[in-house]
């Protein structure tokens, strides 16, 4: 039995037939069924058309068989058909949603980008026959903090992008390469809270960071990935003129970092799906500060492949909501778990 599979663009998907002649000839069969003197072959054969959603299946062989044995394996190979159709169509489904969720992210971060650099310097200050550089200089030490603030932007959207290319890498490797080594918690935290200090600063937040000397065994990059969700999370949410404070404890084996900030307010029906994929919350959506849904499914996932977990709890102080602007906020906490230094073992950073 030999078969051959075309999308709806007539593109080759599958096949077990190497002659192009052949190939060519049985493309021309237009009917369920039929028994035809082959012009390539020069035999007798049996071939059939079966038309699905989004795939054509050509089925031929030259096999002394009756029309109706024919017939009966051309009615199961339709129905391994209509599911080859419907898990390839899952398929192209899922991974188009990942593509575009990742083009779609970085054409945001990379807009935000631009629009901080022309801030600084404009457009319209250069001129055809003018020195490029000089311009961009006089303008930077013409106003040096304005300089300033534009590089710790750049560095925040600069340091997303990369988390989206790590995200979307380590979620598409069945077995992504993770790099364990023994790492200082606070210098980790620290190192990804610098591009978002601005954010937090701009919005009047009280920052407070305990110290911290324990060491953590994890993959340093897709740790860093995670936290700097957290933190972008955070900047967005955050409630103006309020405060963000970072503990640390021990848990049995665990290091824990402990975030308590007043944020926006969590309905208590949207906890349980607070980490899952494609999942935004109804306050987040009704200020258009939602995103595509994954950052929290993000960092859960990437504290998984480094044996961490997550946790959050809403008003964990019973304070209840506070509204500022009619949008209300709560006292919100995160915690993260990760495993502590393992003994003997080579360290990753001083």
């Amino acid at each position: 039995m030999k078969y051959l599979i075309l999308n709806n663009n007539n593109s080759v998907v599958l096949t077990n037939i190497s002659d192009h002649g052949f190939l060519s000839e049985l493309q021309k069969c237009q009917k369920d069924y039929e028994r035809i003197n082959c012009p390539v072959t020069k035999s007798w054969r049996r071939q059939g058309r079966i038309q699905l959603l989004n795939h054509i299946i050509f089925v031929t062989t030259e096999e002394e068989i009756t029309n109706k044995i024919f017939k009966h394996k051309l009615s199961g190979i339709r129905i391994l058909g209509d599911l080859l159709d419907s898990s390839l169509s899952k398929i192209k489904d899922t991974e188009g949603q990942k593509t575009r969720r990742l083009k779609h992210n970085l054409i945001n971060h990379n807009s935000k980008v631009l629009q901080e650099l022309f801030k600084l310097i404009p457009q319209d200050k250069f001129k055809a026959d003018s020195n490029h550089v000089d311009i961009i200089q006089h303008l930077i030490t013409s106003n040096p903090r304005k300089a300033a603030f534009t590089y710790l932007k750049v560095l925040k959207s600069a340091n997303l992008m990369k988390a989206e290319f790590e995200v979307y890498e380590m979620f598409n490797t069945e077995k992504p390469y993770l790099d364990f080594l023994d790492h200082p918690i606070h210098k980790i935290l620290i190192l990804t809270l610098n591009p978002f200090w601005l954010d937090l600063v701009e919005k009047h937040i009280d920052i407070k960071i305990d110290s911290c000397f324990d060491r953590v065994n994890i993959d340093y990059k897709s740790i860093s990935v995670a936290f700097s969700h957290i933190f972008d999370n955070t900047s967005k949410y955050i409630m103006p003129h309020s405060y963000l404070n970072i503990s640390f404890g021990s848990d049995g084996d665990d290091v824990c970092v402990q975030f308590d900030m007043k944020s926006l307010k969590v309905e208590e029906n949207e906890v349980p799906d607070l980490f899952k994929e494609s999942n935004s919350g109804k306050w987040a959506t009704e200020l258009d500060l939602n995103g595509d849904g994954i950052g929290m499914f993000a960092i859960k996932k990437l504290l998984e492949l480094n044996h961490g977990s997550i946790y959050f709890t809403k008003d964990f102080n019973n304070s209840g909501e506070l509204l500022l602007d009619g949008i209300p906020y709560e006292n919100n906490r995160v915690v993260v778990k990760l495993k502590k230094k393992v003994p003997n073992r080579v360290d990753g950073s001083d």
